[in-house]
């Protein structure tokens, strides 16, 4: 089942990348995100919670395909985010973050009032600034753990940092 999410998010993307809202995405990234990336679904987190919007992070090493535990290189992803409605004729859009590093987790913002969940999300992505096997690899890189605020319509994303520390994880 998860292979045939995969392949329909992957096809998606195609088709996103097709449509007017990804001018924003460069052809390179998206053939990047196709071959290598990992898609984390971010309306699994804070389950219980309404989401007004469908939304999907791409992560792929930002250097190229041979980052990670086999070469033990030293590495950090790039991200693109798509966005769809559930409407019956959805709006979709695809952004590449400014956020650079590993995903950790996704914490959905609950809103103040009800009428601001619909077309529209605020999350806190949280990041390790190196992939977990790196700082493993090379104890002397500092394990720095970041946030980054989203807020996300159906017509833009907003990104803030957050915060910057040293982890001990």
């Amino acid at each position: 089942m998860k292979k045939i999410q995969k392949i329909m998010a992957s096809s998606a993307l195609v088709l996103f990348a097709n449509s007017s809202w990804a001018t924003e995405v460069e052809e390179q990234t998206l053939l990047k995100n196709l071959a290598y990336g990992q898609l984390i679904e971010l309306n699994q987190y804070s389950s219980g919670q309404q989401k007004g919007l469908m939304l999907r992070l791409f992560a792929t090493p930002a250097r190229d395909e041979t980052c990670g535990l086999e070469t033990g290189a030293t590495c950090k992803n790039n991200h693109l985010i798509t966005v769809a409605t559930f409407d019956e004729l959805p709006e979709v859009q695809v952004h590449t973050l400014q956020a650079k590093g590993e995903f950790v987790k996704a914490d959905w913002v609950v809103p103040k009032t009800p009428e601001t969940t619909v077309d529209q999300a605020e999350l806190v992505l949280t990041f390790r600034e190196y992939h977990r096997f790196s700082t493993r690899a090379n104890p002397k890189l500092p394990k720095k753990v970041f946030q980054v605020n989203l807020k996300i319509t159906s017509a833009r994303v907003e990104e803030v940092l957050l915060t910057k520390q040293v982890s001990n994880q």
